[in-house]
């Protein structure tokens, strides 16, 4: 019956997927075939400024849609064990400083905290930049107008990384399955595909880590990372 239970959850959470990456593709090639068909009208012209309007959407939208595809497709390797891992010597405050500069040119009213050790470890820092934008983002997306704190310390053989801000909170129910693949807490203003978090998870087993999150309702979340700072990965 658990076996039974567990395949119907993950059926359903899989029409689920099917409907929201048809409705999130939808949405930017809506926006995309709408504003160059505009711009293509033979029975008006456009002054520059609309047409560079328009132009910026039609970017916009095109990074929005290969993001996702590129999400889809990294859950397939990973889900896999073929999505390919560079480690190589990394400094983790490093990696996360840039990642903090470039969030605050695009949300300039975003105040983020950092406070991390200089420390290297063995890893991807390609895969772990993109863990960091992946917490930030959810961060300012579910906890609209909180700061956002990034701390970091080492602990023994490992450096222990929180990622927290002070948003409304994950309810118990849900904790157990936020790092599911396709997996997404009902009821959230803002959407998503269910991807971002199993994707983070997956590259931290890769680098023989650990994620894990603490929250409550009306009392914020923490998203935990714990990486190993001396390992043997090949």
């Amino acid at each position: 019956l658990s076996q039974l239970d567990d395949a119907r959850r993950t059926m359903q959470l899989q029409q689920d997927f099917i409907s929201t990456v048809s409705h999130e593709l939808r949405t930017p090639l809506g926006f995309i075939k709408g504003y160059s068909t505009t711009l293509l009208r033979n029975d008006t012209t456009w002054d520059l400024a609309t047409q560079r309007e328009f132009l910026n959407i039609i970017d916009e939208e095109a990074d929005h849609l290969t993001a996702l595809i590129e999400n889809v497709l990294e859950s397939a390797r990973l889900q896999s064990n073929t999505l390919p891992m560079n480690f190589q010597p990394s400094r983790i405050d490093s990696i996360i400083r840039d990642v903090v500069m470039r969030t605050q040119l695009r949300y300039k009213d975003v105040k983020i905290i950092v406070s991390l050790p200089a420390v290297l470890v063995q890893a991807d820092s390609v895969r772990l930049t993109q863990i960091f934008e992946n917490l930030i983002n959810n961060a300012i997306k579910y906890a609209p107008g909180s700061p956002i704190l990034i701390n970091g310390k080492q602990e023994r053989d490992d450096l222990h990384i929180t990622v927290a801000d002070h948003g409304p909170g994950i309810a118990a129910e849900h904790l157990a399955h936020i790092f599911d693949r396709f997996y997404r807490v009902p009821g959230q203003a803002a959407s998503g595909t269910g991807l971002g978090l199993f994707i983070c998870k997956q590259i931290i087993l890769a680098h023989k880590g650990r994620i894990w999150v603490e929250s409550a309702p009306d009392e914020g979340t923490i998203f935990n990372i714990l990486l190993p700072i001396r390992q043997n990965v090949k």
